[in-house]
């Protein structure tokens, strides 16, 4: 254990508090763009819909709370109405987290914009459904980068409402999972060269290097490992794909990190097993469920008064 808590230190050594002193300090423009800087070494923290444990999953309210965490990114998902507008929502269907029922796509933005959003346990709140255009204000107000999943249905549309909103720039957009980006453009059209991105990648897969390297013409790409084995050979390799596209792991489910899960950290209290482990295997981006005590473990470990 503290073999591994020494590889963490020499990565959470240059750390900046989880990005709560640098996004004090910067934009979130800029913080995208550190990103992309291999000499950087901060690790960013992203909160799966938001922190849905407190408020409604993808609700401005979640973001709100989540920026107030001390997150750096809040990733949240897209459905298209029956009236073609871009609306937060998960499920193709509105019945678990609304008071409504029936598919997003069956409803109007009027119609859904009566009902309210049910918490994790199911209550009523007293929160609506927001729009993608309300989220993207919502991200600005509270200066952080938004990672849109579930968006590349409707991409074209995607990027027109990102850039009627003036965010290029502190936005990433998911593609299509273990796509090659030629066939994810012949399908979808051009992705600009400003916009930033995010393959998501089943590293289990034959072919998942070759679908990586695709991007390698894509300066802004960021790709998502996904694996259920820790001990995959690609894991022996990671900073060095590191040094070519930032590295977004999940702590999310066992099956997305080969075990080193939001769980275990909180509830085994094996925090260096599971989020420093993803560290020592070049995270830049750790996506989580647990957005505070996350927040709370990166700050003990970039603390100046930690052991070096």
């Amino acid at each position: 254990m503290k073999s591994i808590s020494k590889k963490i230190l020499t990565i959470a050594a240059v750390l900046v508090a989880c990005g709560l002193k640098a996004t004090a300090q910067q934009n979130p423009e800029s913080r995208l763009n550190e990103l992309f800087n291999p000499n950087k070494y901060d690790v960013f923290v992203a909160a799966h819909r938001g922190d849905w444990r407190n408020d409604p999953e993808n609700s401005v309210q979640s973001l709100k709370r989540a920026a107030n965490l001390g997150v750096d990114i809040v990733e949240m998902d897209l459905k298209r109405t029956k009236d073609g507008q871009l609306v937060l929502m998960h499920d193709k269907t509105i019945d678990r987290t609304t008071t409504g029922t029936g598919k997003v796509s069956d409803h109007t933005l009027d119609d859904l914009k009566h009902l309210v959003l049910r918490a994790g346990t199911h209550h009523q709140t007293l929160y609506k459904i927001p729009t993608f255009a309300e989220e993207l204000a919502a991200a600005k107000d509270n200066h952080l980068i938004l990672d849109v999943d579930q968006g590349w249905d409707y991409f074209p549309d995607v990027l027109k409402e990102v850039t009627a909103n003036h965010a290029t720039a502190r936005v990433i957009i998911n593609v299509l999972a273990n796509t090659q980006l030629d066939e994810f453009q012949r399908l979808n059209g051009s992705v600009p060269a400003d916009v930033t991105v995010m393959i998501i990648v089943d590293m289990n897969r034959p072919d998942a290097e070759r679908i990586i390297q695709s991007y390698s013409a894509h300066q802004r790409t960021i790709v998502q490992c996904i694996f259920a084995d820790d001990q995959l050979p690609f894991l022996q390799h990671t900073k060095d794909l590191a040094r070519q596209l930032p590295i977004w792991m999940n702590g999310l489910w066992p099956e997305q990190n080969g075990g080193h899960d939001d769980d275990r950290a909180v509830d085994q209290g094996q925090m260096d097993q599971t989020w420093g482990w993803l560290i020592s295997h070049a995270a830049k981006v750790i996506q989580t469920d647990r957005p505070r005590e996350l927040v709370d473990y990166l700050r003990k470990k970039s603390s100046p008064t930690d052991e070096r």
